[in-house]
């Protein structure tokens, strides 16, 4: 599994240095960033997926929210920086840059977006049944 992350660094690194001509430092920072967001959106789509199927209630961070998923994406960033792009290993891997392995990338990426937009809306129909109940279970009470 590392070497397919690897391999996604590898392909976000260049990307950043032919397309946007980015220096080396720039294209490091670059990477790690875009590759955190990726993290990021992964972390979060299984967490929907996981609530969605199994958990009946969601993670409550309050009314600071911002503060805690910002926090959340810092961290990670830290831990991605240091541990994967840093050290540079996915540069000294014998990856090429071919054409099937940016479009496995782009689907990859694109399933991604599909499973969001499916989850959500799962999620939010999932929300308001329950939200359903409650009023109605309130609406009994009162009786």
């Amino acid at each position: 599994m590392k070497n397919y992350y690897y391999y996604f660094l590898f392909r976000l690194y260049w990307v950043f240095r032919d397309f946007s001509k980015e220096g080396h430092k720039m294209a490091l920072f670059s990477t790690s960033l875009a590759s955190t967001f990726f993290l990021y959106f992964t972390i979060d789509i299984i967490m929907g997926l996981v609530y969605f199927f199994k958990a009946s209630a969601s993670i409550d961070l309050g009314e600071n929210y911002a503060f805690w998923i910002l926090s959340f994406m810092f961290i990670l960033w830290v831990i991605n920086y240091y541990l994967f792009v840093k050290p540079r290993v996915f540069l000294r891997q014998n990856f090429k840059k071919d054409k099937t392995g940016g479009i496995l990338i782009i689907v990859f990426l694109s399933s991604l977006g599909f499973l969001m937009i499916i989850g959500g809306n799962k999620n939010r129909e999932k929300i308001s049944k329950q939200r359903e109940i409650e009023r109605i279970e309130k609406l009994s009470n009162y009786e």
